[in-house]
């Protein structure tokens, strides 16, 4: 792939994380022979889907000079806004004067292989660079609370206590008492309901399926709170005698996209 449209997913990488569902654009992938199986499965793997695109975006960039245009292609149909924006980046990009290409006259076979050594980024500094520009707006996010003319709205107030606790990678201190106790059903309750929508994604983390999150949602319509509610009692009749609060808490945190202010009650002994 081109460096300009390395620079061009790096630029629109929230957007794609965030918008995109791999199992819409793969199948186009697999037809134009810019992924196989084993791709498809490494994607797979990942298990919640912005990590799923993540992973597709490492694939993509380790592939031949067509994969862009691919993937654009990919996305017309059912990710309309972000093929306008990629195709604008890219004539835009044309324009701009571009470095003197390398001599790796990669043929049609090696499509779908790994670029060799040729000095230009990899894969893995693509996600890395994408990590930092989101590191360095959750620092801002975090340096700039409090010295607004304005207070904070409710989805900032989130964002900064998200941000708070991805920059101080902190663990929640628990007991051995109580991290071993089983959780029990009033503490699922009132974790339900603190969650929002995060909840259908925190399911599948929780190696819950797809088809679970749908009966959840059709057996509780328009009450979100007994949605999460069910899905949480269903992660517990799983796990068992495994499902203690230490068990809990430690998937909340590695989960990642809830902040630490809604489970710490789970810490407090009985």
């Amino acid at each position: 792939m081109e460096e300009r449209h390395k620079k061009i997913l790096r630029k629109k990488y929230t957007d794609l994380t965030s918008d995109v569902r791999p199992d819409e654009v793969m199948d186009y992938l697999i037809q134009e022979d810019i992924f196989d199986f084993n791709d498809i499965e490494l994607v797979r793997a990942e298990k919640v889907t912005k990590l799923q695109v993540q992973k597709l975006l490492s694939i993509l960039v380790t592939r031949g000079p067509n994969a862009f245009g691919v993937f654009l292609e990919a996305l017309k149909d059912r990710y309309s806004w972000l093929y306008e924006d990629l195709k604008k980046a890219d004539e835009e990009s044309k324009n701009q004067p571009q470095p003197r290409p390398s001599h790796d006259d990669t043929s049609t076979s090696e499509a779908r292989h790994p670029e060799q050594e040729t000095g230009k980024p990899s894969s893995d500094q693509l996600i890395t660079h994408a990590g930092q520009e989101r590191d360095t707006r959750e620092k801002a996010v975090v340096q700039g609370a409090g010295r607004g003319s304005r207070p904070l709205t409710d989805e900032e107030k989130v964002a900064r206590g998200v941000a708070k606790m991805k920059l101080s990678n902190q663990r929640m201190e628990v007991s051995s008492e109580a991290a071993q106790q089983r959780v029990t059903e009033k503490q699922l309750n009132m974790l339900a309901g603190k969650l929002g929508r995060e909840w259908e994604n925190l399911a599948i983390y929780l190696d819950l399926t797809k088809a679970d999150v749908d009966r959840f949602k059709a057996d509780n319509l328009y009450n979100t709170r007994s949605q999460i509610f069910a899905m949480l009692m269903a992660w517990r009749a799983k796990k068992g005698s495994a499902a203690t609060v230490g068990t809990l808490i430690r998937n909340l945190e590695d989960f990642d996209d809830i902040e630490l202010d809604k489970f710490t009650f789970l810490s407090q002994t009985k």
